[in-house]
C-alpha cells in the first residue's frame, strides 16, 4: 500500500477535454511541450511507485474556458463529472478539485455548488487568471462568498499572464 503522501497537484486529461483543446489549438498551453496520455490505472501505478496514497485530480492550465462561454460551462460539467466517476471508482486513492467556467461568474458559482454538493468535490480550482480576469478582481466576489460560506478549499493553478506586456515566469529561464 502507498504511504500517507497526498498529491494535491495531480493533473489529469479526460478525452473530452483533450478534444476541446485540440479544436481550440490549445494542445500546448502555457508553453508546455504537449499533453501526456492519462488513465486511472497508470496514475495508480505511478502513485504506488512514488508512495502516494491519494491524488487530488484537477485539470491544468488553459482550464475549461478556451474562448466560448457556453462551451466552458459544458466542459466544466463534463470534466467534473468524469473526475467524480474516477473518485467513485477509487475513493481511497483519488479526490477532486472541481473546474469552474470562469470568467463566467454566475455559471462558476452554480458549478461550484453542484460539484461541492452533488459530486462531493474536495474544493475548486482557480487559475491565476481567467481570460484576463485575475484573482483579485471584484467580479469574482460572488464566487468567493460562496466558497467562504462553505469553507471550501480553493486550489490555485498557476497560469501564464494574459497581459502581453508581462512575460511568463518561465521566460526568465528561456533563451
Amino acid at each position: 500500500m502507498a504511504a500517507d503522501r497526498i498529491d494535491a497537484h495531480a493533473h489529469y486529461l479526460p478525452e473530452g477535454y483533450r478534444g476541446v483543446l485540440a479544436q481550440a489549438d490549445q494542445l500546448r498551453p502555457d508553453g508546455i511541450t504537449g499533453l501526456p496520455d492519462w488513465d486511472p490505472e497508470s496514475a495508480l501505478a505511478a502513485m504506488n511507485h512514488l508512495g502516494v496514497k491519494t491524488a487530488v485530480l484537477s485539470i491544468s492550465s488553459t482550464g475549461v474556458h478556451v474562448g466560448n462561454a457556453a462551451q466552458a460551462i459544458e466542459l466544466a460539467r463534463l470534466v467534473n463529472e468524469d473526475s467524480a466517476r474516477i473518485v467513485t471508482d477509487n475513493p481511497d486513492r483519488f479526490g477532486l478539485f472541481a473546474s469552474l467556467p470562469l470568467p463566467e461568474v454566475d455559471a462558476a458559482v452554480a458549478e461550484a455548488k453542484y460539484a461541492l454538493d452533488h459530486l462531493n468535490a474536495d474544493g475548486v480550482v482557480l487559475m491565476t487568471n481567467h481570460c484576463d480576469i485575475y484573482l483579485g478582481d471584484e467580479q469574482l466576489r460572488p464566487l468567493y462568498a460562496e466558497r467562504n460560506a462553505r469553507s471550501a478549499v480553493a486550489f490555485m493553478q498557476a497560469r501564464c499572464s494574459a497581459l502581453p506586456h508581462q512575460p511568463s515566469a518561465a521566460s526568465a529561464y528561456l533563451n
